[in-house]
């Protein structure tokens, strides 16, 4: 690759070999470090291989030295096709005006790209990133990759470290984001009890701080006092001396039950391809589009499939012209019943997704149950899921917290 690049911008030439000192020469061309790749043969046998113009011409003293005689064969490069075509005016202003496009072009960011974002999309970070503003086809030297960085920590609070860097016509933003989100430094010690948050059926307990008020088997409902904070002190008569208020801190589990509901129309719309295609191009620049397909007869609709790419002289030198293929399907819409199996299908789908989001939360699922039923509006599917989890959440103590306690409390 770089000895074409080479042969390109220097001018490349082919040269023959004749004669029976061919190897003598390659050796004093070695010797004298002149540039020599390519060596090979043609479909006659000849001995051919690529070198500069420049070099070309230092090898004549080299081959009279080795008696071997050098016949150009093909001129390749720049120069060459500079010189052949140094008459063409518009063609060399072209050539010209396309380098200073290239240059202008050199000046503004053209692609931004993320690296190491896991939380965040790509998109969100760009909305953001609109707002400060920071976004493409604006002039570098307005981008202060200090400013952004510290504007995406103080933005995002899960982003721990960020690292912006312009080269060429890309921004590009490495990221890196808490694996857990850090717990308080200080734990929150204000007094509270703990009620149930849902209704449910007692399981097991896990008492760390405070008075259990419930025991498994035990029905509760939302609001009940599950454990107290308040914790009263007795004299050996068994009488009630004072209290002592804590933050109260428990496990308690109980058999819960949700329900989720889902309607579905009565039918819904079905594409059916008729096997008709049509395929064409389009070029994106400076945000503007042109599209090249054959036009569609009729009143046929057609679901449209594209690949975009965009173009980049290098890596990291990006260009605001945007290109691909546009792939056009025609389809025949049409109303469909739903089926019994249909919906039964869709019912376990549903199910199964709603169990999921359940177990992410730590929940642990006991038993599920859905059903179906049909109305003139449509389907209507109705699931309940029997579940194991954590009800008990903190509220404040009242200030006139009545004790009834007694030493014999269960805990």
């Amino acid at each position: 690759m770089r000895e074409k690049r080479r042969l390109f911008f220097k001018g490349g030439v082919q040269a023959e070999i004749t004669g029976l000192g061919r190897e003598r020469f390659f050796n004093i061309a070695a010797r004298r470090e002149l540039f020599v790749t390519g060596i090979g043969t043609d479909r006659d046998g000849h001995v051919l291989f690529w070198t500069t113009g420049e070099d070309y011409k230092k090898m004549k003293p080299a081959a009279r030295k080795a008696g071997v005689r050098l016949f150009l064969r093909k001129k390749y490069g720049l120069p060459f096709f500079l010189f052949r075509n140094r008459k063409r005016k518009p063609l060399a202003a072209g050539f010209i005006c396309f380098f200073l496009l290239l240059y202008g072009l050199s000046f503004f960011i053209w692609d931004i790209s993320f690296e190491g974002n896991l939380r965040f999309t790509d998109q969100t970070l760009l909305h953001y990133m609109e707002t400060l503003p920071v976004a493409c086809g604006m002039r570098k030297s307005a981008v202060s990759c200090e400013e952004l960085e510290e504007s995406l920590r103080n933005q995002f609070a899960e982003i721990t470290w960020v690292s912006a860097e312009i080269k060429g016509t890309r921004l590009t933003v490495r990221i890196k984001e808490n694996e857990a989100m850090l717990s308080p430094v200080e734990p929150d010690r204000t007094p509270c009890d703990l009620t149930a948050e849902k209704d449910g059926v007692i399981e097991r307990c896990v008492v760390r701080n405070g008075l259990l008020k419930v025991r498994a088997g035990d029905p509760v409902a939302a609001g009940d006092l599950l454990v107290a904070g308040t914790i009263p002190i007795y004299d050996d008569s068994e009488n009630l001396v004072s209290s002592h208020e804590i933050r109260a801190d428990a496990e308690v589990y109980a058999r819960t039950v949700y329900e989720t509901e889902k309607k579905l129309p009565l039918t819904y719309e079905v594409k059916s391809r008729t096997g008709r295609v049509r395929r064409g191009a389009f070029f994106s620049i400076f945000g503007r589009t042109f599209y090249f397909l054959m036009p569609a007869y009729g009143d046929a609709s057609w679901e449209f499939f594209m690949e975009e790419r965009q173009l980049r002289l290098f890596e990291d030198f990006c260009l605001p012209v945007y290109g691909g293929l546009v792939t056009a399907l025609e389809y025949v819409p049409y109303e469909r019943a739903y089926t019994k199996e249909e919906v039964s299908a869709e019912k376990d789908r549903y199910m199964e997704e709603y169990m999921e989001k359940l177990q992410e939360k730590g929940i642990q699922i006991l038993a599920n149950d859905g059903k179906i039923e049909k109305g003139e509006s449509g389907w209507k599917i109705q699931g309940t899921v029997t579940v194991i989890e954590d009800i008990a959440g903190p509220v404040p103590i009242p200030e006139k917290h009545e004790e009834n306690q007694t030493v014999n409390e269960f805990n």
